[in-house]
């Protein structure tokens, strides 16, 4: 498989001083689950040295565990950019299927279901009690 970096189209540089007054606001706004304005302007540095604007940050990081972590859907959004494709074999309340290829290789069948949701201590939580199906796909 290719080791090859993916390269996003580079944003203008924010200065620091703007990033921590658009961190205060993100924090402030609840918005995006960051918890303070020290987190918010974390990720959007980060955003900001992956080439992204800085406001990107907070749609496509969560923090977990103290690390930032892509969501799922923005990885999702980002391999299917960069040629991927997924092939949905089952997408229930029960159980999600799919398989994940990439032109320039590898291939993987990945299957998420209620009982493994459960086992990881997710199925509990409100979004997955409504929408069971959609949180397997971005789990």
């Amino acid at each position: 498989m290719s080791q090859e970096m993916i390269v996003q189209p580079s944003a203008p540089m924010i200065p620091y001083a703007d990033m921590e007054k658009m961190a205060t606001v993100i924090a402030q706004s609840g918005l995006f689950g960051v918890k303070n304005p020290t987190q918010a302007l974390a990720l959007m540095l980060l955003s900001q040295a992956e080439g992204l604007h800085p406001a990107t940050a907070a749609r496509d990081y969560h923090v977990i565990q103290g690390r930032p972590t892509l969501k799922a859907d923005t990885m999702l959004a980002r391999f299917q950019a960069a040629g991927g494709v997924v092939e949905w074999h089952d997408y229930t309340d029960k159980l999600v299927k799919a398989t994940f290829s990439h032109p320039r290789g590898g291939k993987v069948t990945v299957a998420w279901t209620l009982e493994t949701a459960k086992e990881a201590e997710l199925a509990g939580k409100d979004m997955w009690k409504k929408f069971p199906a959609p949180c397997f796909a971005l789990a």
